[in-house]
């Protein structure tokens, strides 16, 4: 007992007198939107995923579809295993890990779509606009607290940067492409889903639980697709007006984002015609 005691009143005397919280001694660094590791990691993303679709194209079509289904697997098995990570490995809330944020759609719909030998053209039509647009967005502003090493900025990077492979893999190396007559498909089918998420998110509603990291109570409200609020992080919705609000600008933004997308196809087309 006696040589516990001198143990902890050593380490108090070390710390300055205050014993941490484990949480404490481990803690990672706030995120720092475009700092060195931000843009480090944007730029080894960008090379992993430019290196991998160009080297596919030196390759037999065999050993192609090899890859897009090993891309697909993987694409598939992330999104089914990481709300069991995040919700009993992490201790996050179950409220915010559900699998059903935009990415998380093109996720699978682009995996089944790598991974089968008839193809679905919606299957990586509506992740070609989603993710594209999505995924390079959440990548550029990330809605996350800390910094590497928390292992949630590895998730994500990972999780984002392979819906984002596997977009371009079917564009640049299996040579598939979105078309004009299906591009008010897309958005309807987008803005249709709207309905269902926003009736998901008053289900779940407002929230509490106990931030891992920190330790410490946190409110929060059920935000898929942020239908209810703005991202955490810095995005270009900060300049959108207060929620609700926000999705009379985001709605727009998101079609303009869609068609500036579409736009090299659409010049492309009309250029083979000349």
């Amino acid at each position: 007992m006696y040589l516990s005691t001198e143990v902890v009143s050593l380490k108090e005397e070390i710390l300055g007198g205050k014993m941490p919280a484990p949480y404490e001694l481990s803690m990672p660094a706030p995120f720092d939107i475009f700092g060195e590791q931000h843009t480090l990691s944007l730029i080894f993303t960008a090379a992993i995923i430019a290196a991998i679709c160009l080297l596919a194209n030196f390759i037999n079509t065999k050993n192609q579809n090899i890859v897009a289904k090993i891309i697909g697997i993987s694409l598939i098995v992330f999104e089914i295993t990481k709300p069991f990570i995040y919700i009993y490995g992490f201790d996050r809330p179950w409220q915010t890990f559900l699998p059903l944020h935009m990415c998380n759609f093109s996720a699978v719909l682009i995996g089944i779509f790598l991974l089968t030998k008839k193809k679905n053209q919606m299957f990586f039509e509506l992740p070609f606009y989603w993710g594209i647009g999505g995924a390079t967005m959440a990548l550029i502003t990330p809605d996350l607290d800390y910094a590497w090493p928390d292992i949630e900025y590895f998730m994500f990077f990972y999780g984002h940067g392979q819906i984002v492979l596997g977009i371009f893999f079917a564009l640049a190396v299996l040579k598939y492409r979105p078309y004009l007559q299906n591009f008010l498909k897309m958005a309807a089918i987008s803005l249709l889903l709207l309905i269902p998420i926003y009736i998901i998110n008053l289900i779940i509603g407002d929230f509490t639980y106990t931030d891992p990291v920190t330790g410490e109570t946190v409110s929060e409200i059920a935000n898929y697709w942020y239908l209810m609020d703005t991202p955490g992080g810095d995005s270009l919705m900060d300049f959108m007006p207060a929620a609700p609000y926000h999705m009379l600008g985001v709605i727009p933004l998101s079609l303009a984002v869609f068609l500036l997308l579409y736009l090299p196809f659409l010049v492309w087309d009309k250029f083979k015609r000349a």
